[in-house]
């Protein structure tokens, strides 16, 4: 007698959505409906990496994020060696640059796209343009607005409004309404910060710095690498990452940043340096120089008072999402154990590298694990 087949829902068709799906499509048993607002799948993987997908990194350790214990917890079930032997499976070639960070060897965010969207047994309905407004849990089974079909399990996998352009951000997964869960106040991380009493004269200039999160006297988070001169504050890499230790902070308030231009040399001494010339223009950018001509400034120091991160449609990631506490390690709900939250959608968000992306990855790879063993 055959096993009569599990149905399956999963809203949003991201990172996690989409490696879930694949994973559960290689068993017949399971009849696998994805719901996706947008037209296509995958906008913002598509988009990661700065369009090559930095798919994870060598170096996933649990201080990398926000929630370290849950992320240790998950890193004893599912490492990224088994998410790098899951995708090699399903045959994608990975490269590792020198920072390491992994990417498609394609060099191509597409290609995973492509990868993780390959079904082999046909069980796999996608339903694209489908704005999810109510889900309900009635008699063991899980309904999705007026969809014809009753599932046996309900995966979110919709993220979060990161990234989202204002309009669009309102209204985004209002269905959680129906599930009474508690949510903490989605912020922006990975982001660049507006600072006070800031010389717009810096605008466009990029230079490599070591730059210093503080609190009053104590030292928050200092990172090496290149940062952007905006308009009215500062990007880059090592920003986006301090901008995520920012965001781990019970107060914001009396933040600062310390940027030293003379990352080459500690001992650098500019007093000398001045002596045999008569300007730093052999020395720090044009438009620092300028400004450091106008009014010295210490450059071991240069030192700006935060005034907020670039709001949510600038960030890469959100700080904020659904508690933990609504969920066990398995990443299933505590109040409905049919039904599971990957990724984004979590209060969990880590730096800048691939390590975002593992999360999400990991997490719908251990849920399908689960799955898999379960129904």
């Amino acid at each position: 007698m055959s096993r009569k087949p599990r149905h399956i829902a999963i809203i949003g068709a991201g990172a996690s959505g989409l490696f879930l799906t694949r994973m559960l499509s290689e068993h017949p048993q399971f009849h696998v409906t994805v719901f996706e607002k947008n037209r296509q799948v995958g906008a913002k993987l598509r988009a990661s990496g700065g369009g090559k997908a930095n798919i994870f990194n060598r170096d996933i350790r649990p201080e990398h994020y926000n929630q370290a214990g849950f992320v240790a917890e998950l890193l004893r079930h599912y490492s990224p060696e088994q998410l790098e032997n899951q995708f090699a499976e399903w045959g994608l070639v990975t490269i590792t640059d020198e920072e390491g960070r992994v990417y498609p060897a394609s060099q191509f965010s597409q290609t995973v796209v492509d990868v993780l969207s390959h079904y082999p047994n046909g069980n796999v309905q996608l339903e694209t343009n489908c704005d999810i407004q109510h889900i309900d849990y009635k008699n063991h089974k899980w309904t999705v607005n007026n969809y014809s079909i009753l599932f046996d399990v309900l995966v979110l996998a919709t993220g979060s409004p990161a990234g989202m352009i204002p309009k669009n951000q309102r209204g985004y997964n209002n269905y959680l309404q129906d599930l009474s869960l508690k949510i903490n106040p989605l912020q922006s991380s990975l982001s660049g910060f507006i600072l006070k009493d800031y010389p717009e004269s810096l605008s466009g200039c990029r230079t490599k710095a070591v730059v210093s999160l503080f609190q009053n006297k104590k030292l928050i988070h200092k990172e090496f690498g290149e940062i952007t001169f905006k308009d009215d504050g500062v990007s880059g890499i090592v920003v986006m990452n301090l901008s995520a230790y920012y965001r781990r902070l019970p107060s914001t308030k009396n933040c600062r940043l310390e940027i030293n231009l003379t990352y080459w040399d500690e001992n650098f001494d500019i007093n000398t340096y001045l002596q045999h010339n008569q300007s730093v223009t052999g020395l720090l950018h044009p438009k620092l120089a300028a400004l450091y001509q106008q009014k010295p400034f210490p450059i071991h120091q240069l030192t700006f008072h935060i005034e907020n991160t670039y709001p949510l449609d600038t960030a890469q990631v959100a700080h904020g999402g659904i508690d933990l506490s609504e969920i066990d390690h398995n990443f299933a709900a505590k109040r409905h154990k049919s039904l599971y939250i990957l990724g984004e959608m979590l209060d969990i968000d880590g730096l800048c590298g691939g390590y975002n992306l593992f999360f999400a990855f990991a997490s719908a790879g251990m849920v399908g694990n689960i799955i898999t063993q379960t129904y």
